[in-house]
Formats: C-alpha cells, structure tokens, sequence
C-alpha cells in the first residue's frame, strides 16, 4: 500500500481534515518512539565519537585561548605598524551583522509582510 493510498481522500468534503498520524500508531506508541532515545540503556557509539571529537575541539580551544593569555594579542596581529589587527575585523563584523538584522526587520514591516513574524524574530534576535 503507497502513501497515495493511504492518505483519505478530502476533495468531497473539504471539512474532513486528513490524519496527521499514519499507520497504527497511537499517543503511546509515538511516546515510546520518542523516549526510546533517552532511555536506552547503551549509548550509541556514534555518540561517544562525536562527543570525543568535541571534547578535542573544546580542549583545543583553551590550550588557543591559553597561548593567547601567555604570548598577549600580538597572535591577532595586534603590532606597532597596525593598530587593532584582528580586533577591529572582528568589531566591524559583528557590526554589519547587528545592522543587517535591523535592516532585515525594517524592510519587511515597510512592505507590510504578513509572514514576516518568524524572520522578524531571527532578525532582531541578530541585533
């Protein structure tokens, strides 16, 4: 049986909504489909690498954020013939980004956009 199949047929009566669920599934079968992740007793392996692999990532970055306190910001390029370096790329940056959101949100409420509410959110969220 394909999925056309089973899906019921509304274009008779445009009130009957379709179900939402396919299949034999009740509330307490998808519960359990869901809560199986949590509460098997074996955690994957897959989990355990990624989270070795992020655990090396987080180290590297304190040894990185280590060596930046011993050697002083000079590793940004922070030097006596430039001034900020790294620094004032990183400010500009953050800037354009907090304006760009801003610019993004006023856009859409100048057009009136009625599906604007969730960009709007990600968007001021930015600034």
């Amino acid at each position: 049986m394909s999925l056309a199949n089973s899906l019921t047929d509304t274009s008779e009566d445009v009130r009957t909504r379709p179900p939402l669920i396919l299949g034999d599934n009740d509330f307490a079968s998808v519960t359990e489909k869901v809560c199986r992740v949590v509460e098997t007793s074996k955690t994957p392996k897959a989990w355990w690498a990624l989270f070795g692999l992020s655990a090396t990532v987080m180290t590297m970055l304190l040894a990185m954020i280590g060596y930046l306190f011993y050697t002083g910001v000079g590793v940004w390029g922070v030097n006596n013939p430039v001034g900020w370096g790294f620094a004032i790329v990183n400010l500009v940056w953050w800037i354009g980004i907090g304006h760009a959101g801003t610019l993004i949100s006023a856009i859409l409420l100048l057009l009136r956009q009625q599906w604007r509410t969730s960009i709007n959110r990600f968007a001021e969220a930015m600034t």
